[in-house]
């Protein structure tokens, strides 16, 4: 794999948690930010004891966001769904609690008639 394709790679993951907005976006930026730099000093430092702690620095974050995966995976997996999915859910729980029908309508199959217009058409003349 070469260097170009690594970065085409990694910027469209960050794309895709840019726009995707989940509970667990910032521990993702914290992963990707913290880890990769956290790793290469790990490799550059002498001591042992550094190079072993700036290790575990680079694993906490990844190891945390696991775990806050696997908790609202069970405690409140619609966190884990998009900002836009849960946007619409709510909308749509709160027609439901007004007493819409749970119909589900294909307007690309649907026959647009006339009379099933609000103002129907008229000439344009009229004001």
């Amino acid at each position: 794999m070469r260097l170009e394709d690594l970065v085409r790679a990694a910027t469209t993951r960050v794309e895709t948690v840019r726009v995707v907005r989940t509970a667990v976006n910032p521990l993702l930026w914290l992963v990707g930010i913290v880890t990769p730099l956290a790793l290469i000093l790990s490799i550059v430092a002498g001591d042992s004891w550094i190079r072993l702690a700036l290790f575990a620095l680079a694993a906490a974050p990844v190891v945390v966001t696991i775990l806050a995966y696997f908790v609202l995976v069970y405690r409140d997996p619609d966190r884990l769904q998009s900002e836009e999915y849960r946007l619409r859910q709510r909308a749509l729980q709160m027609l439901y609690r007004k007493g819409a029908s749970a119909e589900i309508v294909d307007a690309a199959k649907e026959i647009v008639r006339t009379e099933n217009l609000p103002g129907g058409f008229d000439d344009g003349d009229k004001q």
